[in-house]
């Protein structure tokens, strides 16, 4: 592990806690990527990947909110209790700031920061934003896999098992409600994640916005055409809030990026469009049926490390480790 690494303080902006997908669908979800998944990571391999912080989200969306009990506002409310319980069996804390963060860092306690990913299981309700934050939430990923009231998505869940036939909202972009959410979240200090939306719900939100917003876990589009990935005017459009974007070793299917090298292209790509100061990492970990190669898990990441300080600076580095989302997360 660098020196750099091990100095830093390490935020995995983008992660979800083991067995968030209930029985049987969890088995089923394994069984299709028997091939390609990588195995569940437990939040007690943070301290010897050097990962003080994470961002830990639970789902909101159909996609997984249909495999529990009680309807969607109770998924999410059980995946938050799970990831509370698991980040506690190791020693560790939920954060709620970044001074919380740096504080449980120093302390030498791993953290968790609260999250949800698809807006769905807000309902028509703007005050559940209100409720979430008085629970912990602090990121929340308006659209996942579908849309939903909210907005609309870049890619829907069938688009990444094959060409199935699928229902889209009759206007893409940022509804009404979807922009009275995203004020809200504003106002009550939730980081707001365009991760997953499509390039108009990306600019909406943008447009809508009076804080950094972030994408948690994407690429450059430039330099490869994947849906998830983000165009330069994306890009663009997201640093121009004082926002970030999550580099995210992913590949599945020949999509993704495939290895190192081509992971810090992609950070490279948009450092060159933006500048550094808007990079982070957002692994995906638990949530993803595939890894690049050379990454095998969290473990890794001090790996990730070693291959950003062959491009970068050792501070844009470190702030691409985590000083640049506290950055945002701090307002």
């Amino acid at each position: 592990m660098s020196t750099v690494h091990r100095d830093s303080i390490v935020v995995d902006v983008h992660t979800h806690p083991v067995g968030f997908i209930p029985q049987p669908a969890r088995s089923l979800y394994r069984l299709v990527n028997r091939t390609t998944m990588p195995p569940d990571d437990d939040f007690a391999v943070l301290p010897g990947a050097g990962v003080d912080v994470v961002v830990a989200k639970a789902v909101g969306d159909p996609v997984v909110t249909r495999w529990y009990r009680g309807g969607a506002s109770a998924a999410v409310d059980a995946q938050l209790d799970k990831i509370e319980a698991q980040i506690a069996r190791v020693g560790g804390v939920v954060v709620r700031s970044a001074g919380e963060a740096r504080a449980a860092r120093a302390a030498g306690t791993p953290a968790a920061i609260l999250g949800v990913e698809g807006g769905d299981a807000l309902g028509t309700d703007v005050a559940r934003v209100d409720a979430w934050h008085a629970r912990g939430v602090r990121v929340v990923v308006l659209v996942h896999l579908g849309d939903n009231q909210l907005g609309s998505t870049c890619m829907p869940w069938q688009d990444y098992v094959g060409p199935l036939p699928k229902r889209r909202r009759r206007a893409l972009g940022l509804s009404p409600l979807g922009r009275a959410v995203v004020r809200r979240m504003h106002e009550v200090g939730i980081v707001v994640d365009v991760a997953h939306a499509d390039r108009r719900t990306v600019l909406d939100i943008v447009a809508e916005s009076s804080r950094p917003v972030i994408s948690s876990h994407t690429g450059a589009r430039a330099l490869a055409d994947f849906p998830r990935f983000l165009s330069d005017e994306e890009i663009t459009a997201i640093a121009g809030t004082g926002g970030v974007v999550g580099l995210w070793p992913y590949c599945h299917r020949g999509r993704g990026v495939v290895d190192m090298e081509d992971l810090v292209g992609h950070g490279r790509h948009v450092a060159d469009l933006v500048g550094p100061a808007h990079l982070c990492i957002g692994t995906d970990m638990n949530g993803v049926p595939g890894l690049m190669r050379g990454y095998r898990g969290e473990a890794d990441l001090p790996l990730v490390t070693d291959a950003l300080l062959a491009a970068f600076s050792d501070d844009e580095v470190r702030g691409i480790l985590g000083e640049n989302f506290l950055r945002v997360l701090a307002g």
